[in-house]
């Protein structure tokens, strides 16, 4: 007799997934198949008699389903190292198998962990998952730039990284090592964007690319190098300067194409590229400079054309909008919670993103710091937030270090990007900014606008203008914060509907 039970060499269909497909286990007087064994071994539980869990695909004497070990059978689906039948790969757990790659991968000539990766090492001996980190090592490059750290034969550095082809892997290999504190911190995306632009750059004719290596030197990647000293370049600013860079090469290529350079350059020419070219705001910018440096004859850049004012959000939509996220649990949490930031409190999703633990505070109430002044968050809001900081506990992929966002990315070190955000809202017609318009637009209202800008963390110069454009006439001075009644801080309602 085979494993499945029969002794006429005959395929059998699957009884557990039903798929005629070959049943090469009997489990459980069950003929299954591959995938649903591999199920089976990938969701061990709880054993109802030794509590241990254990891959439960046995009956005991009064046909309860047990382990092996409670129904007194050789144990078929232990680890071979140390016995273990949870978060099973092969023949072993996660865990050991784990340790086994990590040691072949970080190993220096004498056997031992290096040095300069034992940090890595630990941390990824962290994992919840295990088999997703050995997943990740058999992935190319990381094994082997790893295995060449280890040996030698490469400097455990961003200089090592840097010369590997940019990639999201090695972007995720860089956060990695610097989650670990393998290397030090580096605004990576910067690193990223610099290393890409001199690429691109070397790309172009020689005399483009010498003008747009200026252009990008003192200008792009001056500000972009100010901006991250207060907060780290996002995938948004690297796409949009990569962008402003191919612009300005399609520029300078039209140029040649019709016979004209930058320092031939006349009115007439500028207005012609404009009327055919839209969205050059990037080459707009990039002409201006070349007038101050004198690389160009001074010229008119045409002014973009101002955006409609879009209409004002009515008030019940907005609530609606509110109600759709307190009850609609097929969006994910973290982007409802953001998302009701953005409602109630006239929240921007890149300030959203980069909240951390330590900005809520929950004693008897529960609290979080968007501007310098805590707001106490209304109850229906606060017991979603409660619901995603036990959630946070248990998804965390490493269990030891990294930044306390609240609401972290799935890259280490990092917090959830904008992009992915906006992702799960737009289908439900929540515009972030014109909904925070709106939103400011009715707290200035009935607020003092330099309230608003202290509890809500925004420019007061923001706040101001807002009041003006509506005309605003608050007379009392209404409570911002919330009752012990549970009210909003902004008056409205206990539950923001």
């Amino acid at each position: 007799m085979n494993r499945t039970g029969r002794t006429d060499g005959h395929q059998v269909g699957c009884d557990r997934c039903t798929r005629h497909v070959a049943a090469r286990y009997w489990i459980l007087e069950q003929h299954i198949c591959n995938s649903c064994y591999s199920r089976l071994r990938r969701h061990p539980g709880r054993c109802p008699e030794c509590d241990q869990v254990k891959v439960l695909a046995f009956y005991d004497s009064d046909r309860h389903i047990v382990c092996a070990t409670c129904a007194g059978v050789p144990p078929r689906f232990a680890c071979t190292t140390c016995g273990s039948e949870e978060q099973l790969t092969g023949s072993q757990c996660g865990t050991c198998r784990l340790t086994e790659r990590l040691r072949a991968a970080l190993a220096d000539d004498s056997g031992e962990i290096h040095p300069g990766l034992a940090t890595l090492y630990d941390h990824l001996l962290t994992a919840r998952d295990p088999r997703t980190v050995v997943r990740w090592l058999r992935k190319e490059p990381v094994g082997t730039t790893l295995r060449a750290m280890a040996a030698g034969d490469l400097p455990i550095s961003h200089s090592t990284l840097d010369a590997l082809p940019l990639s999201p892997r090695v972007r995720y290999l860089r956060h990695m090592l610097i989650s670990a504190g393998t290397l030090p911190a580096i605004d990576v995306l910067l690193n990223d964007l610099e290393k890409h632009a001199t690429a691109f750059i070397a790309s172009l004719p020689r005399e483009h690319g010498a003008v747009t290596g200026q252009y990008f030197r003192w200008q792009l990647l001056r500000k972009a190098r100010q901006r991250s000293a207060v907060r780290a370049v996002t995938p948004g600013v690297y796409s949009t300067r990569s962008t402003e860079l191919r612009k300005i090469a399609g520029f300078l290529s039209w140029l040649d194409t019709n016979g004209l350079s930058l320092s031939s350059l006349d009115q007439a020419s500028v207005d012609r590229f404009f009327a055919h070219h839209h969205s050059q705001a990037a080459v707009g910018t990039f002409l201006n400079w070349a007038i101050r440096q004198g690389l160009t004859n001074p010229v008119q850049i045409p002014g973009r054309k101002p955006a409609p004012p879009r209409p004002p959000v009515p008030d019940d939509i907005l609530w609606a909008k509110v109600d759709q996220l307190v009850d609609d649990e097929s969006i994910p949490l973290g982007s409802r919670l953001i998302g009701l930031l953005v409602l109630v409190f006239a929240q921007r999703i890149s300030d959203c993103v980069r909240l951390r633990r330590s900005d809520v505070t929950d004693d008897e109430t529960m609290r979080i710091a968007l501007g310098r002044t805590p707001l106490t968050l209304p109850s229906p809001i606060a017991a979603l937030l409660r619901h995603h900081l036990e959630e946070l506990s248990t998804r965390r992929p490493y269990l030891d270090g990294g930044p306390d966002w609240l609401f972290p990315g799935a890259t280490p070190h990092c917090h959830v990007s904008e992009a992915s955000v906006a992702l799960h809202l737009v289908p439900h017609k929540i515009h972030a900014r014109e909904i925070q318009q709106a939103r400011i637009d009715h707290l200035v209202q009935t607020v003092p606008a330099s309230v608003v800008a202290d509890m809500l963390g925004i420019n007061i110069n923001t706040a101001v203008r807002h009041a003006a454009r509506t005309n605003s006439r608050w007379g009392n001075y209404p409570e911002l914060r919330a009752s012990p009644t549970g009210e909003s801080c902004t008056g409205e309602r206990s539950r923001p509907r």
